[in-house]
């Protein structure tokens, strides 16, 4: 049975129309109808996971998170994804709101890289992801070590998401790529893309190898949530 996909999308604004494009690339079909039928509704108004995360504001993004996802569930989704992956730092509270099922690309992210035999796994993501600990608790359950950079390393990524993506600007690749070696220097075999505006990096420059994008597998996972088929990435 096919099923209707709801996004809850805006956070931000460029990953979530990032987003469509993966879910569009990776579905399986060979003519228009046979894509699956999804609801976006971004709301770039949602206020900053990472400032409530980390006790820099008091702006709750969840009440506007719950607000969407249920306007998208009277519109008929059954499956709902998030394209952000700080807002999964709230994963126990929403997926007990929605009726419809919402999908955790961390957790899923995990399963992925047990299957590749990883034993090591850096994360690249924002303070309010390693400060709640979604992906190290994710990884660890599944026997992964998780490596995270450094307090210098992570402020280069932060910068990244923050000064580069969010605010339009191309990213510095440079200090991507050192982030990424610091960690690989500590015993990462891949690094996971731990928030979607890494993602936009990810199809905006190629990066090469060691790499396991969270939106990716996200898109996956609706794809196949939704009863259609996932095409084989080259």
């Amino acid at each position: 049975m096919k099923k209707k996909l709801g996004i809850i999308g805006g956070l931000g604004p460029m990953a979530s129309a990032l987003f469509l494009q993966i879910l569009t690339a990776a579905t399986d079909a060979a003519r228009d109808q046979e894509h699956l039928e999804a609801l976006l509704y971004s709301r770039p108004q949602t206020p900053d996971r990472t400032a409530f995360l980390l006790g820099k504001s008091q702006d709750n993004p969840y009440p506007v998170m719950v607000d969407s996802g249920r306007q998208l569930e009277q519109m008929g989704c059954e499956v709902l994804v998030i394209p952000c992956m700080t807002a999964y730092g709230f994963y126990g509270q929403l997926k007990d709101a929605f009726q419809a099922e919402l999908i955790n690309p961390i957790e899923e992210s995990a399963k992925v890289l047990k299957a590749r035999g990883c034993k090591a796994v850096g994360i690249m993501a924002t303070d309010g992801t390693l400060q709640v600990g979604t992906f190290q608790k994710a990884l660890t359950a599944h026997g992964i070590r998780p490596v995270i950079p450094d307090r210098v390393n992570q402020q280069e990524v932060m910068s990244l998401i923050y000064e580069d993506v969010k605010s339009g600007r191309d990213a510095d690749m440079e200090r991507f790529h050192s982030v990424a070696h610091s960690m690989r220097a500590q015993g990462a075999e891949c690094v996971i893309l731990g928030c979607t505006e890494l993602s936009v990096i990810n199809y905006r420059h190629v990066i090469g190898h060691g790499f396991l994008d969270a939106m990716e597998v996200l898109a996956d996972c609706a794809i196949t949530a939704c009863g259609y088929q996932v095409k084989l990435r080259k």
